[in-house]
């Protein structure tokens, strides 16, 4: 009984590691196949003879069986962003564990340095790169230096609104709202300063359009994982149409004023 009792406690061990692993990553923008072998390679090391894991969109499933004993655990996925940072280091985490050995105390560690880990660039110089890159694409469009310094100051004011938001939990389509309100209010204030207003309007929201999971939704329906496809591109769509709804209501103001 000793013996089956410390076989159960090292399983619960090692499938809760392995879906802390699985619920950071797929939190952070992974695919569902970056996920699924991220966790297969953590247990692997610790010579499960059976792995079985279902991932949705807001929970993580694993079965694992070992010495005849089989364990099921579930893990809430309690919010989606985009941190590309935390994907690679668990994955590469992941790969060493699989060619080193299960350490649980190891991996535990690392699990909560990655968690508590902060963005690898800080927010003011994020919001900078955002911008620029918004005036960019103004350039791109036709505009001029006028349009350039008009789209990069509205897009910025809008980043750091999204990311004040986001700290503190704010729902992601409101999110999506305002800080789409925010840019589209700045470049219709700076509208009168420049020849090509309605494409600094355009190019100050581009930093919100969701790329990772309208870009995900497509690469799961593709593999054959239809629900969370799905749900992802429904959540990609959502984020447009709330983006979209930021717009229409800095327009709406403009017409009123």
């Amino acid at each position: 009984m000793d013996g089956v009792h410390i076989n159960r406690a090292e399983m619960h061990d090692a499938i809760d590691l392995s879906l802390w692993a699985g619920e950071m990553m797929f939190g952070s923008g992974a695919e569902i196949d970056k996920v699924q072998r991220a966790i297969t390679s953590l247990l692997d090391s610790f010579h499960c003879e059976t792995i079985s894991i279902l991932v949705a969109h807001n929970a993580l499933m694993v079965t694992i069986t070992r010495q005849g004993l089989t364990l099921t655990k579930v893990r809430t996925i309690a919010g989606h962003g985009v941190d590309f940072k935390k994907v690679t280091e668990i994955y590469a985490l992941a790969k060493e564990v699989q060619r080193d050995g299960f350490d649980p105390e190891r991996i535990r560690a690392s699990l909560k340095r990655i968690a508590e880990d902060g963005p690898l660039y800080c927010s003011t110089f994020s919001g900078l790169a955002v911008s620029i890159a918004c005036g960019a694409f103004v350039v791109i469009f036709g505009g001029g230096p006028r349009e350039f310094l008009a789209t990069a100051l509205a897009a910025y004011l809008g980043v750091m609104v999204r990311f004040r938001l986001s700290r503190l939990r704010y729902n992601v389509m409101l999110v999506f709202g305002i800080s789409s309100f925010i840019s589209s209010l700045a470049a219709i204030i700076f509208s009168p300063m420049v020849h090509k207003p309605d494409l600094v309007l355009a190019a100050s929201v581009l930093y919100l359009i969701p790329g990772v999971p309208l870009i995900d939704s497509i690469e799961e329906l593709i593999r054959g994982y239809v629900t969370v496809g799905l749900t992802r591109g429904v959540m990609g769509m959502l984020m447009v149409v709330f983006l979209a709804f930021g717009m229409l209501l800095a327009l709406s103001l403009k017409e009123m004023i």
